[in-house]
């Protein structure tokens, strides 16, 4: 993977960031493979397959689709998992961050939100995407997400439990009806592969989550770790499973 500048006046931005992520800039295009592309509408992340064709993926958080979205967000099941409780005075860590999607929901929703992605290139991207809202409506939003670059097991192995909730979306293959979402998460699945260490992040996280941990899963998928969740909250292909806690601090993990 690399960094291209098209615009030359771009090219020291593209510069600052291959040196931060540890990627190698480029000065043409690539012909194949998978790239991110430094442009005057924000930080791309593209893929050139063996026939040339380029899929792309941007996170943008200003678009009328999502504006669309926040209007209803108080119906997403993702609100729904988080309880009963009172967004505002309520910490929330997402431990997956990716694309950011289900951070930013929940920030709409009233929450306060710390995010970690591991893999560079995708908080370089969301780091983007938020950013790009300075000047959008969104603004408001995203200043109730702090964004970390940076494995989620190193903040929880510290053994501070300052999170009401936290948070794992685990990689899991696309859903089949969907091909928007099946496309971009093909892109990410060539830089990100599946995750094979959440076992150990769920269980710091049920360590440190001082009312509750919220898993998601696919609808018919097994449970985390084989463990039963207190309650699940179904969806029409997902679900998400809580952990309560409170009943589970006297186990051992």
């Amino acid at each position: 993977m690399s960094i291209y500048a098209p615009d030359p006046e771009l090219k020291q931005q593209a510069a600052t960031l291959a040196e931060r992520i540890g990627l190698p800039r480029v000065l043409q295009e690539p012909r194949q493979g998978t790239f991110l592309v430094v442009t005057r509408q924000g930080l791309e992340l593209c893929e050139v397959n063996e026939r040339k064709k380029m899929k792309k993926l941007q996170v943008d958080f200003t678009t009328a689709a999502w504006t669309l979205r926040l209007q209803r967000v108080r119906k997403e099941q993702l609100i729904q998992a988080m309880g009963r409780t009172t967004p505002e005075k309520s910490w929330i860590i997402d431990t997956t961050g990716g694309l950011g999607r289900d951070s930013f929901l929940l920030a709409a929703a009233g929450f306060n939100i710390r995010v970690f992605e591991r893999n560079p290139v995708l908080a370089a991207l969301l780091a983007d995407g938020l950013s790009r809202t300075a000047q959008h409506k969104t603004m408001e939003i995203a200043k109730r997400i702090s964004l970390s670059s940076g494995d989620a097991r190193h903040y929880l192995e510290t053994r501070r439990p300052v999170a009401d909730i936290i948070y794992l979306d685990p990689m899991f293959p696309p859903r089949k009806n969907s091909a928007k979402v099946k496309k971009e998460l093909q892109i990410i699945q060539q830089i990100v592969g599946n995750d094979g260490d959440y076992d150990e992040l769920f269980s710091l996280a049920l360590q440190n989550a001082n009312k509750r941990v919220v898993v998601k899963r696919p609808k018919k998928g097994s449970w985390i770790n084989s463990m039963h969740p207190s309650y699940s909250v179904q969806g029409k292909t997902i679900r998400f499973d809580i952990y309560l806690t409170g009943s589970l601090k006297n186990q051992a993990f």
